[in-house]
């Protein structure tokens, strides 16, 4: 546009004749003493007054030449450009919040970056939350704000609390809070043992200066670590491998939820830095374990190798392969943490008070050889989820009366089982006919029950039997000859049932028989050792 004098200068000259001649037909008096010049400037002064009224008139109205023109159309230039830049920035952003988000969530990576370790895969660091944004969780916190809906954060509390629910290893209601007859509320056993790993699991001086060594030589820049891992002397940390950090903390939730600070042992558990390896009732052995670390675990949660798994990169931890704390005072119940040990064998919690059913996850510990529950104060029945630990030798949950029900037909899925007590329960039923697969069986305790029914031919097929024992059941009918094949027997206990004649001859090799043959009345026995 042009400035008002310039404005004011085209229109004077252009209209200063036309003044002139106005005023004469107006009969002005003008000064034949004025000069042109001074002339020019009342009239420019004139003229300068209205071209502001015109100015605004003309406010709105279309460019009149090239140059206005060319403003316009350079102004336009600029508007467009700054909006287009604008939509494809914004496009980028999103489609980049699109794509961490599926990274998150366990869809592959779609490029050759990082895998891992807080960058989004071209290199660049990714301080975006894991599931969103989520306030900082202290040793206080309840959850009650962290699981309302609400996304979890990317510190450590967030990523251990994240994985375990990714994995099955914890429930995601089990990380909220409890509320006891409505008035107060406490921390469950998992929310424990996620802060104790977080705010209390202090790595000891000495390995705390080799773990800085270490990062400092190997130049971590990862935002996750570095944003997570807060405290620095932390046992653990989002480096760690997944494995180890689980098994850390599902040590940490049985101790909670069998109420580890009443145990009776020597009780060094949970003390802060000491590896869980050293617990004490804990056998643990070199074990090669897949190497992903929490923080790759977190990123790509479905394509989380198993412990066996081969094609990934591997490293060595020491794993538990034995839990062994009997008569201790265990209290609660089993959480399905206990489950997720990937290499236990042996499972010894006898003569305790432990609550409770049998968690059904339990099939989940296939390399399990011994499984020992008995003398505890377990309910329900025996869950059919037991016949799938198809490495089971040993099973004994006797001593729980309060377990009830019928023998599951899958215990016959159980063929390397070499002994299995059931005594003093509350079962039910016949005995399931799948029992004769278990050819390598030593030893059958199913005394003080209330089974019935005839003592079926197919005990012929346990050929390996050595110790049988029914008493104290509801069985009746005659005891069939065909357990002479028993060649290996040596025990057998038929007293307190409703039985017949007992085939001496048939059970030459047993040295220890007894049965209800005291009175004229019971079981017909001529070569029973004990006779009630």
């Amino acid at each position: 546009m042009l400035r008002n004098n310039e404005f004011g200068q085209a229109r004077g000259s252009s209209s200063s004749n036309a003044e002139d001649g106005r005023h004469a037909d107006d009969d002005s008096v003008v000064s034949s003493n004025v000069t042109n010049e001074e002339a020019q400037t009342l009239t420019r002064g004139g003229l300068d007054m209205e071209s502001d009224s015109d100015e605004n008139k003309r406010a709105g109205i279309m460019p009149r030449n090239r140059r206005e023109w060319c403003i316009v159309i350079f102004a336009l230039f600029i508007i467009v450009g700054a909006a287009a830049g604008t939509g494809i920035g914004l496009g980028m952003y999103f489609m980049n919040q699109g794509s961490n988000t599926n990274s998150a969530r366990g869809n592959p990576p779609t490029n050759n970056g990082d895998k891992g370790n807080g960058n989004d895969g071209n290199g660049n660091n990714d301080d975006s939350n894991l599931d969103g944004s989520q306030p900082e969780i202290s040793p206080e916190t309840t959850d009650d704000t962290i699981n309302s809906g609400t996304p979890l954060p990317t510190d450590f509390a967030g990523s251990v609390q994240l994985h375990m629910v990714e994995q099955d290893i914890s429930e995601l209601t089990s990380f909220q809070g409890i509320s006891d007859n409505g008035n107060s509320s406490e921390l469950s056993p998992q929310q424990r043992a996620r802060n104790w790993l977080v705010f209390y699991d202090i790595m000891p001086d000495n390995l705390a200066d080799e773990q800085d060594e270490q990062n400092q030589s190997n130049n971590a820049t990862d935002d996750l670590v570095n944003s997570t891992n807060n405290l620095s002397s932390s046992y653990l940390d989002v480096n760690t491998p997944a494995y180890r950090v689980a098994q850390r903390f599902a040590a940490a939730v049985f101790y909670f939820a069998t109420k580890g600070e009443e145990w009776d042992t020597d009780n060094q558990w949970l003390q802060p830095g000491l590896d869980e390896c050293d617990y004490p009732g804990i056998r643990c052995e070199e074990v090669t374990i897949p190497s992903i670390s929490l923080a790759e675990a977190l990123k790509y949660p479905k394509y989380f190798p198993d412990p066996s798994d081969g094609a990934v990169d591997t490293t060595t931890e020491r794993m538990i392969v034995e839990i062994n704390l009997p008569e201790s005072n265990l209290k609660g119940t089993l959480p399905d943490e206990l489950m997720t040990f990937p290499f236990l064998r042996r499972l010894g919690l006898w003569s305790n008070q432990i609550e409770g059913q049998i968690p059904e996850n339990i099939s989940r510990l296939q390399n399990l050889e011994s499984l020992l529950l008995d003398d505890n104060k377990f309910t329900g029945d025996i869950v059919p989820a037991i016949g799938s630990l198809e490495k089971l030798k040993m099973l004994s949950l006797g001593f729980n009366p309060y377990v009830g029900g019928e023998i599951p037909e899958e215990i016959g899925n159980l063929y390397d089982l070499e002994a299995l007590f059931l005594p003093n329960m509350s079962l039910r039923g016949g005995l399931p006919s799948s029992l004769r697969n278990l050819e390598n069986l030593k030893q059958l305790e199913l005394q003080l029950n209330n089974l019935r029914g005839g003592i079926p031919d197919w005990f012929g097929d346990l050929i390996n039997l050595e110790k049988l024992n029914l008493s104290g059941n509801s069985f009746y009918g005659e005891v069939p000859e065909v357990l002479s094949k028993l060649i290996k027997l040596r025990e057998l206990e038929l007293q307190d049932n409703d039985l017949g004649t007992i085939p001496c001859s048939a059970l030459a090799t047993v040295a220890v028989l007894s049965a209800n043959c005291k009175s004229s009345d019971g079981t017909s026995c001529d070569c029973c050792t004990l006779c009630v």
